[in-house]
């Protein structure tokens, strides 16, 4: 009997856009197969999330069996552990990596931030990631996350884009989120005055420009909230610190930040590379009008849910955080867009992608 084995090394790890994806697809997978609406090829096949050793397994599937073994540093255990255990099984992995070794997996590669933006990455990480990159896209099936990722990858790594799928990220997850409106009060915000920003350190997320632009703005009615990071660790070079104006709540739990969005003037998102932008989206479930870095990646993502400007620009910012914040119009507007783009994407779309994905192996 065939089986197919999931990369689950992604529970191991910190929640981020990439354990996000990976978590919510395996979600997805498990109902489809659940239901029995997978292709032919794959029908009566043995389903396993393979995870390390002692990893807490935080995820509640019905139709996918855990499979616990092996140990070591992650990148160890896939070249080993997992290798070995997935011989004659389909593989599929949704972070990047896998077995260098194994001749039927599919792997997932969200960008080549690494390529882009090296300063945002220490010299070993740069390394090991290029150099599986480069073996992975000449030996597994590759899938990405936009169009736009798809080039980048192509280009990078000298391969033909036909052989790369696209498998859009989603945001059905956060939609059914129950916000925590707390947090409003306990942050002593008011609704409509105060702009968000979500990220963390690494420089082509371009919060220092954010943050600037919003002090430039001067608006005494408005607030910046940026979860995610500590005034000390966000900037390269030494940046403001927490007032009355500027907030720095460190990390919030998802329903801390889904309340933060439904009451925000709008949500802001200066990112100089993505290979996706997800964030912008979950701002749109909320119905929070979002101004968004004019990049290839997060028009692809956002459509014409946003109001764009140029995240080298400052003036461009300010004037989008000036018009957003004195317009009830177009931020009515942008909430009625933001709810009509994100249903163009669905985690059981993307997972239909994967399963296409795995029959093709």
């Amino acid at each position: 009997m065939q089986s197919i084995t999931i990369n689950g090394r992604f529970l191991g790890q910190p929640l981020s856009g990439v354990q996000r994806f990976a978590r919510e697809l395996t979600l997805a997978l498990d109902r489809k197969i659940a239901a029995g609406v997978v292709p032919a090829a794959l029908k009566g096949a043995i389903w396993r999330l393979a995870v390390p050793r002692n990893t807490p397994v935080d995820i509640g599937l019905s139709a996918i069996e855990v499979d616990s073994f092996g140990s070591g540093p992650g990148h160890l255990w896939e070249q080993t552990s997992l290798l070995s255990r997935s011989r004659g099984s389909r593989l599929i992995g949704f972070g990047g990596s896998g077995p260098l070794l194994h001749r039927r997996q599919a792997v997932v590669i969200h960008d080549v931030t690494i390529f882009r933006h090296p300063q945002s990455f220490k010299r070993s990480y740069r390394l090991l990631h290029g150099a599986l990159g480069t073996v992975l896209t000449r030996t597994a099936k590759i899938g990405t996350v936009s169009e736009f990722s798809r080039g980048e990858i192509a280009s990078v790594f000298g391969v033909s884009v036909d052989d790369i799928d696209v498998v859009y990220n989603a945001v059905d997850h956060f939609a059914a989120i129950q916000p925590d409106e707390t947090i409003v009060e306990r942050l002593g915000l008011k609704t409509n005055g105060f702009f968000l920003l979500v990220g963390t350190m690494k420089p082509n997320k371009n919060l220092d420009f954010a943050i600037r632009a919003f002090e430039a703005l001067g608006d005494e009615n408005q607030k910046l909230v940026v979860v995610g990071g500590t005034a000390p660790t966000v900037f390269q070079s030494e940046g403001p610190q927490s007032n009355d104006r500027l907030l720095f709540p460190g990390r919030l739990t998802d329903a801390e930040i889904a309340a933060l969005e439904r009451h925000a003037t709008a949500f802001v998102f200066p990112s100089l590379y993505e290979g996706f932008g997800i964030p912008p989206l979950e701002a749109m479930t909320q119905g929070c009008p979002v101004l968004a870095a004019d990049i290839p990646a997060v028009r692809e993502a956002s459509g014409d849910a946003a109001l764009y400007f140029d995240p080298t620009r400052q003036d461009e910012l300010v004037s989008a955080m000036r018009r957003i914040a004195t317009d009830n119009a177009l931020r009515e507007d942008l909430r009625r867009r933001g709810h009509e783009n994100v249903a163009r994407f669905s985690w059981d779309g993307s997972a239909e992608r994967v399963l296409s994905m795995l029959e093709a192996l």
